[in-house]
């Protein structure tokens, strides 16, 4: 039986709003790497938009949201697996 190590962190809006992800800057192995502070997606509404950063860097290991999905604070938005 092969041991894996599931420790990974669910990134979430704090606010109401529309899911836009942004572009991805890097990947290895065919996974999506973030750096600590990255832009990884927004949460657009009537005033403006929220910006969602990678509080670590890692690697994206689930994408929870869809592209224009309505997400309400503590909306779980990404996985990430820290570096």
């Amino acid at each position: 039986m092969t041991q894996y190590d599931a420790t990974f962190r669910v990134l979430v809006s704090s606010s109401s709003g529309r899911l836009r992800f942004l572009p991805p800057k890097r990947f290895e192995r065919g996974m999506e790497v973030v750096e600590a502070g990255q832009p990884i997606a927004r949460i657009v509404h009537g005033s403006g938009d929220q910006v969602l950063r990678a509080p670590f860097a890692g690697r994206v290991s689930a994408v929870m949201g869809l592209e224009g999905e309505p997400v309400v604070p503590g909306s779980a938005v990404v996985a990430i697996e820290p570096a």
